[in-house]
């Protein structure tokens, strides 16, 4: 239907679609595939600044005292969500390579409970992620933690701008997830408004949460600037709301971050770094590698410059790379887990 597509480096979204319900999600996600153009070295000087958004602030020089993490009885609970989407033809992404980086991350800094969700199985896969198996995902994980834990969600795959519902000509954000036959429509994308009410209803009182949105259109995507959050709230986007995400052989954002923990990791071999620390330098690694996209923080609560990243581990983790690469994350996606979703997302 749409072709051969060929470009320097994949997209990770759907450009914004119209106000018409005539063009499908499928074409404007293969759209933004088309669309999106490699963009390598440093950027020049005509960069925007820093992004740091809704309730955030901009980094300071000076390294402020960071309150620990490791220090306390609080636990990481992480949800991994990464989608291929291997059965639509050009909308295909390495995102499962993303579900290998935060898993690395996550065990070096002695994360146990890690739980998986991807569409590696294909359609009619036990745990397929729709839209109702990743919300249930979210409430599964979320039932596990305690106060004093952290709920990290991790999202990996094509993200979207939609019309907001209500025809006022506004758009919501949106993580694509397909429906149970595997196609992209806009009835089936979990819209940023569902999974903000998700993590409000699920994640228990006294649960920090921290999400990694490794996709396009994502800026607002966990609606921190506007949804009224009880909990402590930290997102880091690949992208600002109006920008495409990447693919790279792997999400600009998770690398980046990735090669930012490192950094910090070696810098601070005996202390804990902060969330902006950490969303500093992933910030100033992407932008060595692309000028097209901006990655993006939103926070609600705490001062991100006095919260340890959660995710931190000391420098001689390093050390067990060998036998971490040898396995096999995929063991971490139980079928008994969820289960099928139930949904009809798209009829």
């Amino acid at each position: 239907l749409f072709g051969s597509i060929t470009t320097v480096a994949m997209s990770r979204d759907g450009m914004q679609l119209p106000a018409s319900p005539a063009t499908p999600l499928a074409q404007q996600v293969l759209l933004g595939l088309a669309a999106s153009i490699s963009c390598s070295g440093k950027c020049d000087s005509e960069q925007s600044p820093l992004a740091v958004r809704g309730m955030g602030i901009c980094g300071s020089k000076k390294r402020e005292e960071v309150v620990s993490f490791r220090e306390t009885d609080g636990e990481i609970k992480l949800l991994i969500v990464a989608l291929n989407y291997e059965y639509v033809q050009g909308a295909e992404l390495t995102c499962h390579e993303d579900a290998h980086i935060i898993f690395r991350i996550a065990d070096r800094a002695h994360c146990c409970d890690i739980t998986l969700n991807t569409d590696r199985r294909g359609i009619g896969g036990l745990n397929f992620p729709t839209r109702s198996v990743v919300l249930k995902h979210i409430e599964m994980v979320a039932s596990r933690c305690k106060p004093g834990d952290w709920f990290v969600w991790f999202w990996a795959g094509h993200g979207v701008s939609v019309p907001h519902r209500s025809g006022n000509g506004d758009f919501d954000q949106a993580f694509v997830t397909p429906d149970e036959k595997g196609r992209l429509t806009e009835k089936s994308v979990l819209l940023d408004d569902e999974f903000a009410e998700a993590l409000e209803t699920y994640v228990p009182e006294g649960v920090r949460i921290l999400c990694i949105c490794d996709c396009c259109h994502s800026g607002s995507i966990c609606d921190v600037d506007s949804y009224k959050y009880t909990h402590e709230i930290y997102q880091f986007s690949a992208s600002q709301d109006n920008e495409e995400a990447e693919d790279i052989g792997g999400g600009v954002l998770s690398i980046a971050m990735k090669r930012a923990v490192r950094q910090l990791s070696l810098k601070y071999p005996h202390r804990e770094f902060s969330i902006q620390e950490a969303f500093d330098l992933s910030k100033k690694n992407a932008q060595k590698v692309t000028c097209e996209q901006e990655l993006s923080f939103q926070w609600s609560g705490t001062d991100p410059r006095n919260v340890a990243w959660p995710l931190g581990y000391a420098w001689t983790e390093y050390a067990k790379d060998i036998p971490r690469r040898r396995v096999d994350i995929f063991d971490l996606e139980h079928t008994e887990d969820v289960l099928k979703g139930g949904d009809s997302d798209g009829d």
